[in-house]
């Protein structure tokens, strides 16, 4: 028995209407015609390392040691993984077919928000939190004891 459409939309929540901003992002420019799983992931993949920065600065910030050297060291083979593991994510079974019709089919009935404004406010708010995550590793401003 296959899954519910909505069960896989909400696998990933605001990662899967990140990439349908992405995707339509890159629909409009036209330069993803031949792969348009990979113009989807562009601004994706920057929002998720954005987030992984994150999280490594705020644990980091808690002494729990996240080996920032490994990940420097070993950056280009790590960022190729996590760019083949979300190509297979979205090209599985077609999953990317089915969360652009989702939100095609929900964008009738909403506001349509243009995806560049989407994308901008994500990153804005993302990099705002990874800015905190560094203060507080460091123990500056309002982290300062």
């Amino acid at each position: 028995m296959g899954r519910n459409p909505n069960e896989i939309i909400s696998d990933m929540g605001i990662y899967n209407y990140l990439f349908y901003k992405s995707f339509v992002l890159a629909k409009k420019s036209r330069n993803y015609d031949d792969c348009p799983v990979l113009g989807g992931l562009v601004w994706l993949l920057f929002c998720i390392s954005l987030n992984i920065l994150t999280i490594i600065g705020f644990l980091e910030g808690f002494g729990i040691s996240m080996g920032s050297d490994f990940i420097l060291k070993y950056k280009w083979p790590i960022a190729l993984l996590s760019c083949g593991l979300m190509m297979f994510y979205y090209l599985y079974n077609g999953r990317y077919k089915k969360i652009v019709a989702y939100y095609e089919k929900k964008k009738e009935k909403s506001i349509n928000i243009h995806p560049i404004i989407v994308i901008i406010f994500y990153v804005v708010v993302s990099f705002g939190l990874m800015l905190l995550a560094g203060l507080f590793k460091n123990k500056d401003w309002i982290f300062a004891q």
